[in-house]
């Protein structure tokens, strides 16, 4: 006689027998699921929403990505604070300003500017006007308080030659005197700017602050 079909009790108690360990692991893995997922909702429902104050919403809509800030002031029609694109030159920031006025000294600008220099985020600019003196002019153009705390030199000087300039042009350059600018002329030529340190021209800490300012 053939096999008595199983009833129902017997076969759910052998499909549990048979299929128990693939049942657990499955019903463990929802489970942890389940868990997950409640944790991650209620975490994004009482964070805190990332909020700006007005100053850093005003700071954040003018700089943007790819731009810098200047400070543009003497000779220009509107002396000011300009936002320009980055890369932009010293020529940028004075068509930005209205172009240079009737005060400018064109002589000493063309002297002492350098109109295809670029500029970095937060550099100064002086336009000299007529009237300034040489005193005066030297000390808005290069006056260290007056620059960035990260922008040690000022952009759009034309550079220094060690091996050409005369001492009275080596005397305009800060912490240069007499006596450091006669013995840089006494030292030429230079093949390099660290020769200056080498011939014992200027100290070491001097050298660190001017080397954007000279050139051979």
């Amino acid at each position: 006689m053939g096999q008595e079909p199983l009833d129902l009790p017997e076969k759910i108690a052998q499909f549990w027998k048979t299929y128990r360990v693939p049942i657990i692991l499955g019903s463990v893995s929802i489970l942890f699921i389940i868990i997950s997922l409640t944790i991650l909702i209620k975490s994004t429902q009482t964070s805190t929403p990332i909020t700006f104050s007005s100053e850093e919403a005003s700071v954040a809509g003018i700089m943007r990505v790819g731009e810098m800030v200047v400070d543009i002031a003497g000779a220009v029609v509107k002396p000011g604070v300009y936002t320009l694109p980055a890369g932009s030159r010293v020529e940028d920031a004075i068509a930005a300003a209205g172009g240079v006025s009737k005060e400018v000294d064109a002589d000493r600008l063309s002297k002492v500017v350098n109109r295809a220099a670029k500029l970095s985020d937060g550099a100064k600019l002086y336009i000299p006007k007529m009237g300034d003196s040489d005193e005066t002019s030297h000390n808005r153009i290069v006056q260290r308080d007056e620059l960035s705390t990260s922008h040690n030199t000022l952009i759009g000087l034309n550079p220094v030659s060690v091996n050409a300039a005369s001492q009275s042009e080596l005397e305009a350059l800060t912490g240069i005197g007499p006596a450091t600018a006669k013995k840089i002329i006494s030292g030429r030529p230079y093949r390099t700017l660290e020769e200056l340190v080498v011939k014992k021209a200027i100290g070491q800490a001097l050298f660190d602050k001017l080397k954007g300012q000279l050139t051979l």
